[in-house]
């Protein structure tokens, strides 16, 4: 039995073993961690990107050259003390000197180079953005083209006993990456971005006891 099957088993099992019914669900998802380094004057550090979204490469448990996801998009990064800060009488809330990007994007890949355990992915991105800095707030659009190498295996398996039943499909994976980015913001705030980082997928898991 493969080791992915045997973890939905084991998942399916510790529902049941706690005593209580109950399921547990886990998307077809890719996760990417990364740090990025921009030209902006006020900026003061480099900034950190979240991504989090469903993939249709880590659904699918056969090899594809074609990636489809859409999920949700995080930055953020230091800025000078006080910039674009307005005083006013009563403010809700103390300013932090951070830039805060949150939003949502749609990611397009092509799979430039597979083999059996590795491919390598080109892939360009779309962003639709909600920014704050220092209370005050505004929208944005961002792109990115990305290169991303990762090791991966595939499966897909499903079982059902007296008490339990759990089910796998897609992949597990870990890469790198390196991407440039840019984000229609204040020059200020460095709309061009360069960054590397770390992703993984993981499968669709679901697994339930009575």
């Amino acid at each position: 039995m493969p080791k992915a099957a045997v973890l939905a088993v084991l998942l399916a099992s510790s529902i049941a073993h706690a005593g209580r019914g109950g399921a547990i669900l886990v998307p077809p998802a890719e996760v990417d961690v990364g740090v990025g380094a921009t030209s902006g004057d006020a900026v003061t550090g480099p900034s950190t990107d979240v991504l989090c979204g469903i993939h249709w490469a880590s659904l699918y448990w056969h090899p594809t050259p074609v990636d489809i996801g859409i999920g949700y998009v995080g930055s953020i990064r230091s800025v000078l003390p006080g910039f674009g800060f307005v005083a006013r009488e009563a403010e809700p809330t103390p300013i932090d000197n951070k830039l805060r990007l949150n939003g949502g994007y749609f990611d397009l890949a092509y799979s430039l180079e597979s083999k059996k355990h590795w491919r390598t992915w080109l892939a360009a991105r779309g962003e639709l953005l909600s920014g704050t800095v220092n209370l005050h707030s505004f929208s944005a659009l961002g792109y990115a083209l990305r290169i991303n190498t990762e090791v991966f295996g595939q499966h897909a398996f499903a079982a059902a006993g007296r008490r339990v039943a759990a089910a796998l499909a897609g992949t597990f994976a870990l890469g790198v990456y390196v991407e440039a980015s840019h984000r229609d913001i204040a020059p200020e705030l460095g709309p061009n971005e360069l960054s590397a980082g770390i992703s993984m997928r993981v499968p669709f898991i679901a697994a339930i006891a009575d």
